[in-house]
């Protein structure tokens, strides 16, 4: 017997149903004997939209093709981004009578209100990637996802231990009031805090944006020049894009090759290539599959009312050309 899947748009998102389904085993994860079908529950999803990077994209793929298998229906929504459509977005969950929510917050304390509204309809939320304002932490059952502070003081280290603990560094941050970004800037700061040699010249944002990335690298080049001997991106999204800068400076003579150290938080494919090549130092591997695969789980397991615990974190790995060939290159 096949999936039969029918797509319809339902409000602001994407409705995602299966009808007649003949599913795989269930994962040993599942409480046994199911307290309702995995058919009958209806999950909400918004991330920040597919469109904002490749992590996002994969994501929200993996989310979409898990609970089909599971043959769980899913509202998936798309706000591109934009904090105040995906707080409309949200508040529609309520009239479209999803079991359980799950949100990735596009700003941590604009999504507040509408999570509110989705608790108080008596719709458990699930926080995922990024941590809602603590002001609406009590909106919440659980959060799902990285500790984006831990990692950036791993990518911190790794910058201390390029640079061997001196050196100017420019910071290429991602979106603003974006609670990822937030922590992945001070994480980095803390942990260079001790070590009074290494000077930060600048931190700007550059919104998750490979392109925007670049612009701002060749900005940081033009006042900087050969000042600048590390770079700290939040993801390698955009530490390629700064990658790219700093390889047109060398080839125009404005900078000496292999002199610039670059790590970041949540590793790229092309940044895999670049650290076995050499051209870039290190990052962290922290997968969105693993990701989707967690929120979807804590999901479920509260639809069939079961007891999760306020914060699920997951595994992330150092990556450096010491380990790169022991680890298996990011689909993204």
């Amino acid at each position: 017997m096949r999936y039969l899947m029918t797509t319809a748009i339902v409000g602001a998102g994407l409705f995602l149903g299966l009808s007649g389904v003949a599913r795989a085993a269930d994962p040993d994860w599942l409480p046994s004997p199911l307290k309702r079908p995995l058919a009958d529950i209806t999950v909400g999803l918004s991330t920040l939209g597919a469109g904002v990077n490749a992590y996002v994209a994969t994501y929200d793929d993996t989310f979409v093709a898990e609970a089909k298998k599971l043959g769980v229906k899913l509202i998936l929504l798309d706000p591109q981004a934009d904090p105040a459509k995906q707080a409309d977005q949200v508040n529609d969950l309520i009239a479209q009578r999803v079991d359980v929510a799950v949100i990735w917050p596009v700003n941590g304390k604009a999504i507040v209100p509408s999570a509110k509204r989705v608790h108080d309809a008596g719709i458990p939320v699930v926080i995922s990637n990024s941590k809602i304002d603590p002001s609406g932490k009590d909106y919440t059952t659980t959060f799902t996802g990285p500790d984006h502070y831990s990692e950036a003081k791993d990518a911190a280290e790794l910058m201390i231990k390029a640079l061997g603990g001196k050196g100017n560094v420019v910071m290429i941050n991602g979106l603003p009031g974006f609670t990822t970004s937030q922590l992945r800037v001070q994480g980095f700061l803390d942990a260079i805090a001790s070590h009074p040699d290494i000077k930060v010249l600048d931190s700007q944002p550059a919104n998750w944006s490979r392109e925007k990335a670049q612009t701002l690298m060749e900005n940081y080049i033009a006042r900087f020049g050969k000042q600048i001997d590390g770079v700290y991106s939040a993801d390698s999204g955009m530490g390629i894009g700064a990658m790219s800068a700093i390889q047109a400076a060398v080839k125009e003579g404005k900078l000496d090759a292999g002199h610039i150290k670059q790590t970041d938080c949540t590793l790229f494919g092309i940044a895999y290539d670049a650290i076995k090549t050499g051209d870039y130092y290190g990052s962290i591997l922290q997968a969105p599959e693993e990701e989707a695969r967690s929120a979807l789980k804590a999901a479920i397991l509260i639809a069939e009312g079961q007891t999760v615990p306020a914060e699920n974190y997951f595994k992330v790995t150092l990556v450096t050309k010491e380990n790169v060939d022991q680890i298996q290159r990011p689909n993204l």
